[in-house]
């Protein structure tokens, strides 16, 4: 083996943080970083330098010796004077070796001297950004200071972008991994804006939702084209529908796509089997979308809200999308319902299908109904009595507010409850209750916002200092443990809040 890959974790783990096992084979060199407070600039460069160096084949040291000392001996000066250091020095190992065997990019590198402070900003904030960095040369020209981004909240901008790749000139791998490179650019474009403070986070949650609108919309019409070569059939007649994040416009950087499929009801005396090439266009779609190759993927699709469940058909027509969503649903499902967007192009069926929500969208949902459904939720069968007993805390790690107990779904059901005017009678205290919910859920957001910055799979305990600065300026927070006392104690009282109401309606049932 020419070289043995690094093995660690994605973001510096922390001295107290006993989560993170860091007795990998490196270790000893991870030591020598986080001591480098205590250690000169010369030895660091050399700690790198030697590092790589022994490590490689002589071919491959003959090859790249002059270009990683000539870039370490840059970059190095510039990461020790950043106020998190020791991430931009673990960051900066995790980066060369992602690089090392990528010629071209270390050749364009130590010629682009002048992204060298940009790039340190890259490295002192996440290993998540580190990483798409390192994927591919491109993005270094969004690191020039003269690069001119192009923000400002319209669609059009993504759309003429991937209007620019030609699905007719492209074999599917090579189609598939073209969508990649050019989301991955786009997309580093926004996480690099936030991190410069040139947008905050709550434009960046907008700019990832027309991204992914953008990115869904080439992806139908690269499968429609398809389905007509196929089929010689054009499927004109179907409507997605968002959940979630992409529903409501408030998209993160990892965010998945929770998508129903429907198409029209098939017509008796067709000559064609309708829904068999819907459900061939839909897989196209999905397998487009979240299909791995070397680019990566572009996002993961979720489907399990669909009529059928999560095991079911993929599409349903919409006489069984209506049939269950009038007669089967669930109360929280009808709750998912009223933060739904239609997301595929106008047409008939779309028109009929926002004509039944709207309708399903002012039935009543039962308060009792629904405070069945969250107990029965939080139910847990493996304890004696757990049926009629609820926790008293919200235990979770800090970072944890989608469907942690106090979290961003039990905020939905009390912001439900708190419209029955038979729960809440006190209109002042209706106020205050929508005032602090509506507080914990934005801190929810951006938190959920920044962790997926700096995160990508398994998130840890501690965030970067830059991280943490953006974070404790959009909550008016003073330090990480400010916030994250906030978060807990919000938790405690959101999820204690619930109970109470659960409780009080099942003794009135």
């Amino acid at each position: 083996m020419l070289y043995e890959k690094l093995t660690i974790p994605i973001n510096l783990p922390r001295p107290y943080n006993n989560e993170i096992n860091i007795e990998y084979p490196h270790i000893a060199l991870i030591k020598q970083l986080l001591n480098s407070s205590k250690t000169n600039e010369t030895s660091i460069i050399n700690l790198f330098n030697n590092y790589f160096l022994e490590k490689v084949s002589l071919k491959i040291k003959n090859i790249v010796e002059n270009w990683i000392l000539i870039f370490i001996k840059n970059i190095v000066p510039i990461i020790l004077k950043s106020s998190d250091k020791d991430q931009g020095l673990y960051q900066l190992l995790r980066f060369i070796d992602n690089i090392i065997f990528n010629f071209s990019y270390l050749e364009e590198l130590i010629n682009r001297k002048f992204t060298y402070d940009n790039l340190s900003n890259i490295l002192t904030f996440s290993g998540y950004m580190t990483n798409l960095i390192s994927q591919d040369k491109k993005l270094l020209d969004i690191l020039d200071p003269d690069y001119a981004m192009r923000l400002n909240g319209n669609i059009t901008f993504y759309q003429s972008t991937f209007d620019k790749i030609d699905s007719n000139i492209y074999d599917e791998e090579a189609l598939l991994d073209a969508l990649r490179k050019n989301h991955r650019f786009l997309k580093f474009q926004i996480l690099f804006a936030l991190i410069k403070n040139d947008i905050d986070i709550q434009k960046a949650s907008n700019e990832f939702s027309l991204l992914a609108q953008a990115t869904l919309n080439k992806t139908l019409a690269i499968a429609e084209k398809k389905i007509i070569k196929k089929y010689d059939f054009k499927c004109d007649q179907y409507c997605i529908i968002a959940y979630g994040r992409f529903g409501t416009m408030t998209m993160t950087s990892n965010s998945d796509l929770d998508l129903v499929f429907i198409h029209n009801d098939i017509e008796q005396n067709s000559k064609k089997n309708h829904r068999s090439i819907y459900i061939d266009l839909f897989r196209m779609v999905i397998n487009i979308l979240s299909t791995k190759t070397k680019e990566g993927m572009l996002y993961e699709v979720d489907t399990k809200l669909k009529p059928s469940g999560k095991y079911g058909p993929i599409a349903s027509t919409f006489s069984n999308f209506k049939e269950y969503q009038e007669n089967k649903t669930y109360s929280w499902e009808k709750i998912a319902l009223k933060k739904i967007r239609l997301v595929s192009k106008k047409n008939k069926l779309t028109s009929d299908v926002s004509s039944l929500i709207k309708n399903l969208q002012s039935i009543p949902i039962l308060s009792k109904q629904v405070a069945a459904e969250v107990k029965l939720m939080r139910t847990d069968n493996k304890k004696p009595n757990s049926n009629v007993a609820f926790k008293s805390s919200a235990p979770s790690k800090w970072f944890e507010t989608k469907y942690s107990a106090g979290g961003q779904r039990d905020i939905e059901f009390l912001k439900f409850f708190y419209l029955d005017p038979s729960i809440n009678k006190n209109t002042h205290e209706y106020d205050k209750q929508i005032l602090f919910l509506n507080k914990m859920e934005k801190m929810f957001f951006k938190l959920d916002q920044i962790m997926n910055i700096c995160y990508l799979d398994e998130k840890q305990d501690h965030l970067t200092l830059k991280a943490i600065s953006i974070l404790n300026s959009e909550t008016n927070k003073k330090d990480l443990g400010s916030l994250k006392s906030s978060i807990n104690l919000g938790k405690i009282e959101i999820y204690n809040t619930l109970n109470e109401i659960i409780q009080r309606l099942e003794k009135d049932s």
